[in-house]
Protein backbone atom coordinates (compact mmCIF):
# COMPACT_ATOMS: atom_id res chain seq x y z
CA UNK A 1 0.00 0.00 0.00
CA UNK A 2 1.18 3.51 -0.79
CA UNK A 3 1.44 5.81 2.20
CA UNK A 4 -1.98 7.38 2.74
CA UNK A 5 -0.97 10.95 1.90
CA UNK A 6 1.96 10.33 -0.43
CA UNK A 7 -0.09 11.38 -3.45
CA UNK A 8 -0.50 14.87 -1.98
CA UNK A 9 3.23 15.60 -1.99
CA UNK A 10 3.26 15.94 1.80
CA UNK A 11 6.45 14.93 3.59
CA UNK A 12 5.64 14.27 7.23
CA UNK A 13 7.63 12.87 10.13
CA UNK A 14 5.95 11.74 13.31
CA UNK A 15 8.40 11.64 16.22
CA UNK A 16 7.34 8.97 18.68
CA UNK A 17 9.31 9.11 21.93
CA UNK A 18 9.23 5.89 23.94
CA UNK A 19 10.18 6.26 27.60
CA UNK A 20 11.21 2.90 29.05
CA UNK A 21 12.79 3.80 32.41
CA UNK A 22 12.52 6.26 35.29
CA UNK A 23 15.99 7.60 34.52
CA UNK A 24 15.01 8.07 30.88
CA UNK A 25 11.99 10.06 32.03
CA UNK A 26 13.90 12.15 34.54
CA UNK A 27 17.04 12.88 32.49
CA UNK A 28 16.34 12.09 28.86
CA UNK A 29 12.91 13.63 28.39
CA UNK A 30 13.93 17.18 29.44
CA UNK A 31 16.85 17.06 26.99
CA UNK A 32 14.58 15.93 24.19
CA UNK A 33 12.00 18.59 25.07
CA UNK A 34 14.72 21.26 24.93
CA UNK A 35 15.88 19.98 21.54
CA UNK A 36 12.34 19.98 20.16
CA UNK A 37 11.79 23.47 21.54
CA UNK A 38 14.91 24.67 19.71
CA UNK A 39 13.54 23.52 16.33
CA UNK A 40 9.85 24.12 16.94
CA UNK A 41 9.06 20.41 16.80
CA UNK A 42 6.11 18.79 18.53
CA UNK A 43 6.35 15.10 19.38
CA UNK A 44 4.35 12.26 20.89
CA UNK A 45 5.70 10.97 24.21
CA UNK A 46 4.65 7.54 25.48
CA UNK A 47 5.33 6.80 29.13
CA UNK A 48 4.82 3.69 31.31
CA UNK A 49 2.29 4.37 34.05
CA UNK A 50 3.74 1.87 36.52
CA UNK A 51 7.03 0.83 38.08
CA UNK A 52 10.44 0.57 36.47
CA UNK A 53 11.46 -3.09 36.50
CA UNK A 54 14.28 -2.88 33.97
CA UNK A 55 16.33 -5.40 35.96
CA UNK A 56 13.91 -8.14 34.89
CA UNK A 57 15.36 -7.91 31.37
CA UNK A 58 18.39 -9.91 32.53
CA UNK A 59 16.55 -13.09 31.57
CA UNK A 60 16.53 -11.97 27.93
CA UNK A 61 20.23 -12.85 27.75
CA UNK A 62 19.10 -16.48 27.68
CA UNK A 63 15.70 -16.22 25.98
CA UNK A 64 15.83 -13.51 23.29
CA UNK A 65 17.52 -14.08 19.96
CA UNK A 66 20.14 -11.41 19.27
CA UNK A 67 19.93 -9.75 22.70
CA UNK A 68 23.64 -10.05 23.48
CA UNK A 69 24.61 -8.72 20.06
CA UNK A 70 22.36 -5.69 20.45
CA UNK A 71 23.51 -5.10 24.04
CA UNK A 72 27.16 -5.01 23.01
CA UNK A 73 26.51 -2.58 20.15
CA UNK A 74 24.35 -0.19 22.18
CA UNK A 75 26.30 -0.30 25.44
CA UNK A 76 23.62 -1.30 27.93
CA UNK A 77 25.38 -0.15 31.11
CA UNK A 78 26.31 3.23 29.64
CA UNK A 79 22.80 3.71 28.23
CA UNK A 80 20.74 2.68 31.25
CA UNK A 81 23.12 2.95 34.21
CA UNK A 82 23.79 0.40 36.94
CA UNK A 83 21.00 1.63 39.23
CA UNK A 84 18.32 1.23 36.56
CA UNK A 85 19.54 -2.28 35.74
CA UNK A 86 19.01 -3.22 39.41
CA UNK A 87 15.36 -2.07 39.55
CA UNK A 88 13.22 -5.11 40.21
CA UNK A 89 16.22 -7.22 41.21
CA UNK A 90 18.05 -5.63 44.15
CA UNK A 91 16.27 -2.28 44.21
CA UNK A 92 12.54 -1.46 44.29
CA UNK A 93 11.41 0.08 41.04
CA UNK A 94 10.07 3.64 41.24
CA UNK A 95 6.76 4.53 39.60
CA UNK A 96 7.77 6.31 36.40
CA UNK A 97 4.65 8.43 35.83
CA UNK A 98 3.81 9.34 39.41
CA UNK A 99 7.41 10.19 40.27
CA UNK A 100 7.60 12.55 37.28
CA UNK A 101 4.04 13.88 37.21
CA UNK A 102 5.08 17.52 36.92
CA UNK A 103 7.32 16.76 33.94
CA UNK A 104 4.50 14.89 32.19
CA UNK A 105 2.16 17.81 32.65
CA UNK A 106 4.78 20.25 31.36
CA UNK A 107 5.11 18.23 28.15
CA UNK A 108 1.40 18.60 27.51
CA UNK A 109 1.56 22.31 28.34
CA UNK A 110 4.26 22.73 25.67
CA UNK A 111 1.95 21.17 23.08
CA UNK A 112 3.41 17.69 22.98
CA UNK A 113 1.21 14.63 23.02
CA UNK A 114 1.40 12.38 26.08
CA UNK A 115 0.17 8.80 25.73
CA UNK A 116 0.47 5.49 27.56
CA UNK A 117 3.40 3.10 27.07
CA UNK A 118 1.97 0.26 29.12
CA UNK A 119 1.96 -0.11 32.89
CA UNK A 120 5.05 -2.23 33.55
CA UNK A 121 7.15 -1.99 30.38
CA UNK A 122 9.11 -5.20 30.88
CA UNK A 123 6.13 -7.32 31.95
CA UNK A 124 4.03 -6.17 28.97
CA UNK A 125 6.85 -6.77 26.51
CA UNK A 126 7.53 -10.30 27.76
CA UNK A 127 3.99 -11.54 28.50
CA UNK A 128 1.29 -9.62 26.63
CA UNK A 129 1.18 -11.97 23.64
CA UNK A 130 -0.27 -14.77 25.80
CA UNK A 131 -2.17 -12.84 28.51
CA UNK A 132 -5.89 -13.41 28.99
CA UNK A 133 -8.58 -10.84 28.37
CA UNK A 134 -9.06 -10.35 32.11
CA UNK A 135 -5.34 -9.79 32.79
CA UNK A 136 -4.91 -7.49 29.80
CA UNK A 137 -7.90 -5.32 30.67
CA UNK A 138 -6.85 -5.09 34.31
CA UNK A 139 -3.40 -3.81 33.30
CA UNK A 140 -4.83 -1.26 30.90
CA UNK A 141 -7.45 -0.05 33.36
CA UNK A 142 -4.77 0.57 35.98
CA UNK A 143 -2.57 2.38 33.47
CA UNK A 144 -5.48 4.59 32.41
CA UNK A 145 -6.29 5.35 36.05
CA UNK A 146 -2.73 6.55 36.74
CA UNK A 147 -2.78 8.58 33.52
CA UNK A 148 -5.97 10.30 34.65
CA UNK A 149 -4.51 10.97 38.10
CA UNK A 150 -1.42 12.60 36.59
CA UNK A 151 -2.95 14.54 33.69
CA UNK A 152 -6.56 15.06 34.72
CA UNK A 153 -7.67 13.65 31.36
CA UNK A 154 -8.61 10.30 29.86
CA UNK A 155 -5.96 8.70 27.63
CA UNK A 156 -6.57 8.63 23.89
CA UNK A 157 -3.42 6.99 22.55
CA UNK A 158 -1.18 4.05 23.35
CA UNK A 159 2.15 2.68 22.11
CA UNK A 160 2.93 -0.95 22.88
CA UNK A 161 6.16 -1.68 24.77
CA UNK A 162 8.48 -3.65 22.52
CA UNK A 163 5.90 -3.56 19.71
CA UNK A 164 4.00 -6.46 21.29
CA UNK A 165 0.21 -6.57 21.36
CA UNK A 166 -2.78 -8.92 21.66
CA UNK A 167 -6.39 -8.85 20.51
CA UNK A 168 -7.71 -8.16 24.01
CA UNK A 169 -5.78 -4.89 24.21
CA UNK A 170 -7.07 -3.77 20.81
CA UNK A 171 -10.62 -4.53 21.94
CA UNK A 172 -10.10 -2.49 25.12
CA UNK A 173 -8.76 0.51 23.18
CA UNK A 174 -11.73 0.32 20.83
CA UNK A 175 -14.22 0.12 23.67
CA UNK A 176 -12.63 3.04 25.54
CA UNK A 177 -12.66 5.33 22.52
CA UNK A 178 -8.94 5.66 21.87
CA UNK A 179 -8.18 7.63 18.71
CA UNK A 180 -5.29 5.41 17.64
CA UNK A 181 -2.58 3.08 18.89
CA UNK A 182 0.98 2.52 17.68
CA UNK A 183 1.83 -1.11 18.34
CA UNK A 184 3.53 -2.56 15.29
CA UNK A 185 6.32 -2.17 12.77
CA UNK A 186 5.02 -1.49 9.31
CA UNK A 187 4.69 0.72 6.26
CA UNK A 188 1.47 2.73 6.47
CA UNK A 189 -1.55 3.63 8.57
CA UNK A 190 -4.20 0.88 8.65
CA UNK A 191 -7.01 -0.82 10.54
CA UNK A 192 -5.70 -3.92 12.31
CA UNK A 193 -6.93 -7.49 12.07
CA UNK A 194 -5.63 -9.95 14.68
CA UNK A 195 -6.69 -13.52 15.47
CA UNK A 196 -9.69 -13.30 13.17
CA UNK A 197 -11.04 -9.98 14.49
CA UNK A 198 -10.95 -6.68 12.61
CA UNK A 199 -10.73 -3.58 14.81
CA UNK A 200 -11.87 -0.06 13.96
CA UNK A 201 -9.15 1.70 15.92
CA UNK A 202 -6.45 3.31 13.80
CA UNK A 203 -3.01 1.72 13.86
CA UNK A 204 -0.02 4.02 13.20
CA UNK A 205 3.04 1.80 12.84
CA UNK A 206 6.68 2.69 13.29
CA UNK A 207 7.87 2.82 9.68
CA UNK A 208 11.61 3.41 10.21
CA UNK A 209 14.20 1.32 12.06
CA UNK A 210 15.28 2.51 15.49
CA UNK A 211 18.72 3.84 16.33
CA UNK A 212 19.65 0.87 18.52
CA UNK A 213 18.88 -1.48 15.62
CA UNK A 214 21.26 0.15 13.16
CA UNK A 215 24.09 1.68 15.20
CA UNK A 216 27.31 -0.16 14.48
CA UNK A 217 25.71 -1.64 11.34
CA UNK A 218 24.59 1.28 9.14
CA UNK A 219 26.95 3.77 10.80
CA UNK A 220 28.84 4.37 14.00
CA UNK A 221 28.81 8.16 14.36
CA UNK A 222 26.11 10.81 14.58
CA UNK A 223 26.46 12.21 11.07
CA UNK A 224 26.55 8.89 9.21
CA UNK A 225 23.57 7.58 11.16
CA UNK A 226 21.59 10.79 10.60
CA UNK A 227 22.34 10.45 6.89
CA UNK A 228 21.15 6.83 6.87
CA UNK A 229 17.84 7.77 8.47
CA UNK A 230 17.35 10.77 6.19
CA UNK A 231 17.96 8.57 3.15
CA UNK A 232 15.36 6.10 4.47
CA UNK A 233 12.52 8.65 4.42
CA UNK A 234 9.75 8.56 1.83
CA UNK A 235 7.08 10.98 0.68
CA UNK A 236 4.00 10.75 2.85
CA UNK A 237 4.08 9.68 6.49
CA UNK A 238 7.23 8.53 8.26
CA UNK A 239 7.14 7.44 11.89
CA UNK A 240 10.43 7.43 13.79
CA UNK A 241 10.57 5.95 17.29
CA UNK A 242 13.29 7.41 19.51
CA UNK A 243 14.08 6.45 23.09
CA UNK A 244 14.64 8.83 25.97
CA UNK A 245 17.46 6.58 27.22
CA UNK A 246 19.37 6.73 23.92
CA UNK A 247 18.61 9.86 21.88
CA UNK A 248 17.80 11.64 25.12
CA UNK A 249 21.23 10.88 26.49
CA UNK A 250 24.43 10.08 24.58
CA UNK A 251 22.91 10.27 21.09
CA UNK A 252 21.08 13.59 21.18
CA UNK A 253 23.54 14.90 18.58
CA UNK A 254 22.32 12.29 16.12
CA UNK A 255 18.72 13.38 16.56
CA UNK A 256 19.59 17.06 16.22
CA UNK A 257 21.47 16.37 13.00
CA UNK A 258 18.51 14.41 11.69
CA UNK A 259 15.99 17.12 12.57
CA UNK A 260 18.15 19.86 11.11
CA UNK A 261 18.64 17.99 7.82
CA UNK A 262 15.01 16.95 7.40
CA UNK A 263 13.64 20.42 8.12
CA UNK A 264 16.05 21.80 5.52
CA UNK A 265 14.66 19.31 2.99
CA UNK A 266 11.04 20.29 3.52
CA UNK A 267 9.79 17.66 5.96
CA UNK A 268 7.14 18.72 8.47
CA UNK A 269 6.92 17.31 11.99
CA UNK A 270 3.54 16.37 13.44
CA UNK A 271 2.34 14.63 16.56
CA UNK A 272 0.88 11.19 15.92
CA UNK A 273 -2.46 12.46 17.20
CA UNK A 274 -2.48 15.12 14.48
CA UNK A 275 -1.58 12.52 11.86
CA UNK A 276 -4.46 10.37 13.07
CA UNK A 277 -6.78 13.37 12.84
CA UNK A 278 -6.38 13.93 9.14
CA UNK A 279 -5.08 10.74 7.55
CA UNK A 280 -8.44 8.99 7.45
CA UNK A 281 -10.01 11.85 5.52
CA UNK A 282 -7.94 11.24 2.38
CA UNK A 283 -8.41 7.53 1.62
CA UNK A 284 -10.58 4.70 2.91
CA UNK A 285 -8.32 2.95 5.36
CA UNK A 286 -7.28 -0.57 4.41
CA UNK A 287 -7.36 -3.53 6.77
CA UNK A 288 -4.08 -5.34 7.38
CA UNK A 289 -3.34 -8.46 9.36
CA UNK A 290 -1.00 -8.22 12.34
CA UNK A 291 1.54 -11.03 12.49
CA UNK A 292 4.60 -11.68 14.64
CA UNK A 293 8.15 -11.88 13.34
CA UNK A 294 11.58 -10.32 13.50
CA UNK A 295 13.23 -7.11 12.29
CA UNK A 296 16.93 -6.74 11.62
CA UNK A 297 18.94 -5.61 14.61
CA UNK A 298 16.24 -6.19 17.25
CA UNK A 299 16.30 -8.95 19.84
CA UNK A 300 13.09 -10.99 19.99
CA UNK A 301 9.93 -10.90 17.94
CA UNK A 302 7.66 -7.92 17.33
CA UNK A 303 4.20 -7.33 15.92
CA UNK A 304 4.32 -6.61 12.20
CA UNK A 305 1.97 -5.18 9.59
CA UNK A 306 1.52 -8.07 7.15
Amino acid sequence: MVNSISNTGERIIGLKVDVDTCEGMKRGVPRLAALFRKYGVQASFFVPMGKDHTGWTVKRVLTKRGFLSKASRVGVIDTYGIKTLLYGLLLPGPNIALKNAGLLRSLAEEGHEVGIHGLDHVYWHDHIKVLSRESTWKILAEAASVYGEVTGRSPLSFAAPGWMINKHALAWFEEKGFVYTSDVRGRSVFLPRLDGTTFKILQIPTTLPTLDEVMGIKGDDEESLARFFSDSLTDGINILTVHSELEGKNWSGFLESFIRETVAHGFRYERLMDIAGHVGELDPLPVHEIEFGFVEGRAGEVALQK
